[in-house]
């Protein structure tokens, strides 16, 4: 379901936010390059980061920021292809660039592709910390599926191959903020 920004404040602010709620900036402030200005951007993730962190709901939250492409403004580097893939659309850089389709494997999934930035805010989040794991936007699901014991969505999807964002997180009260 998708709904308007304000409800999502009317529901924090109410104390009835469901266990997770996935947020999505208008297209003025979400960080596309044709789009949307970085201070928008910037002021976006502020207001909301802030109003989390002042609500009830802070000390048991994780803020998970993802991009889903970033035309080249965030890094020039190609990362490893995780999904082989030799259909059609997956010529990457030319014809047999990313493998070949692993038998029940999911054609015209070659990547990832530039590495984007994943950031992590939490009390639960360890201080001035760089994670080098291989992680991408499915590892947010897989992070859901552990933590509420959901298992995995199955039918091919990234789920079952995400990296895991455990090593962002301290459990230890001497390394929280």
């Amino acid at each position: 379901h998708q709904y308007d920004l304000s409800l999502f404040f009317t529901a924090l602010s109410q104390n009835r936010l469901p266990e997770v709620t996935f947020l999505k900036a208008k297209a003025f402030q979400n960080g596309h390059p044709g789009n949307s200005d970085p201070l928008d951007e910037q002021q976006w993730l502020a207001t909301v980061v802030n109003a989390v962190e002042k609500s009830s709901y802070w000390s048991d939250t994780a803020i998970l920021i993802t991009y889903d492409d970033s035309d080249g403004w965030y890094d020039h580097a190609m990362d490893s292809i995780v999904n082989q893939s030799n259909a059609s659309d997956d010529a990457l850089a030319g014809p047999g660039n990313c493998g070949t389709t692993p038998e029940g494997g999911t054609p015209g999934r070659c990547g990832y592709g530039p590495r984007l930035p994943l950031v992590l805010i939490s009390p639960y989040a360890k201080v001035n910390y760089v994670s080098h794991e291989q992680v991408d936007q499915s590892s947010v699901i897989r992070f859901i599926e552990d933590n509420w014991y959901l298992g995995r969505i199955g039918g091919g999807s990234n789920d079952a191959k995400a990296g895991d964002l455990t090593d962002l997180f301290t459990f230890d009260p001497q390394q929280q903020r």
